[in-house]
């Protein structure tokens, strides 16, 4: 066969149009995977917050029950303070009101500038005391 001055594209040859277009996709699968990575990591992250928040509620709140008296209750009562120590990142505060008495322990941990809280409440009446 004889060309007349043109070569013959080669089938099996890529062009840069080809090569272009599937680095472009390749590029914006991968940032959309490493994207839903760090939401991964940031969503375990909280998990663990929430988690060490009731723990810190739950264990104030036992502390709580284990008051000498019905009135010894209202010593609890204490504004937003640092819990301190490992737990630095998180504030408590517990409120202590009514009559029967009721109980509120807020704790609260800052996430990218915003608070986060758990509140964790109970009753407490005066026959539970002798």
């Amino acid at each position: 066969m004889i060309f007349s001055g043109r070569t013959a594209r080669d089938p099996k040859a890529f062009t840069f149009l080809e090569v272009l277009i599937t680095t472009i996709l390749l590029t914006i699968g991968v940032v959309a995977i490493l994207q839903m990575f760090s939401i991964g990591l940031f969503a375990g992250n909280e998990v663990e917050n929430s988690t060490t928040a009731m723990y810190l509620a739950q264990a104030k709140m036992e502390e709580v029950r284990d008051a000498s008296s019905y009135a010894g209750i209202d010593s609890f009562a204490s504004a937003r303070a640092n819990v301190g120590g490992s737990f630095s990142g998180f504030d408590r505060e517990v409120v202590v009101s009514g009559n029967p008495k009721q109980v509120n322990v807020v704790v609260y941990w800052n996430v990218k500038g915003t608070d986060q809280s758990i509140d964790l409440v109970s009753l407490f009446a005066d026959y539970d005391y002798e």
